[in-house]
């Protein structure tokens, strides 16, 4: 065997076992709603199908670095699957505007949220995202500093993001709402929550999708 057709084997080998997993957990999440096996009721958030990919988020850090790449990019030049570290669960925070109240409140439930999924806390990460023109505040700043220092702080343009998600299929209002969205271990934007909607809906799909799957 030829070191090339090795290397692809490999590559295969990496595709089967992390797309695969998240695909059928997919699937089975969907089949117990439609089922009634989960609270005899639909999802709390609204599905993306097909999921968009987290590079439409385009996240990036302070210095203006891309903060997450797509799975097939994430796979590129790996040669063996033991290179690839799969990536947790994300639970991203987006808001189109300076974070007030409501946005504070949201963050700490998401926290508390957090925290409540015990065992499986480390399959899970939080992000902000923020879309708003304006850098963050001083004393935003130094709340996430103090009480969310293990919550990512990501940025990006709120047009951008609104037209990527968009050509995915949802339609996302930033300039009056904020929203929470649920990816997965490949980046599969597949789930996303308004500001309507509890933390304990979010906590109710999340802890089926991690039921139903074994990455992350």
């Amino acid at each position: 065997m030829t070191p090339d057709t090795k290397n692809k084997l490999k590559l295969a080998f990496l595709l089967l076992i992390t797309v695969l997993p998240v695909t059928l957990a997919t699937l089975s999440f969907n089949s117990a709603i439609e089922n009634g096996d989960i609270g005899g009721s639909r999802n709390k958030g609204t599905l993306i199908l097909p999921p968009a990919d987290i590079s439409a988020l385009m996240m990036s850090d302070a210095q203006g670095q891309p903060v997450f790449r797509s799975f097939e990019e994430e796979i590129a030049g790996i040669e063996d699957e033991d290179e690839y570290q799969i990536k947790p669960w994300l639970m991203v925070f987006v808001t189109g505007k300076a974070c007030d109240d409501a946005c504070k409140d949201r963050i700490h439930y998401l926290k508390q949220l957090h925290i409540a999924l015990g065992k499986n806390i480390q399959r899970v990460r939080r992000y902000y995202l923020d879309a708003s023109p304006q850098p963050l505040s001083d004393d935003i700043a130094t709340l996430f500093r103090e009480e969310y220092p293990s919550m990512g702080i990501a940025y990006t343009d709120k047009n951008v993001l609104e037209s990527n998600l968009r050509a995915a299929g949802v339609d996302l209002s930033l300039a009056d709402r904020n929203y929470v969205l649920l990816v997965d271990p490949v980046g599969n934007v597949m789930m996303y929550y308004t500001d309507e909607q509890s933390a304990e809906d979010i906590m109710t799909d999340l802890e089926t999708l991690l039921k139903y799957s074994s990455l992350g």
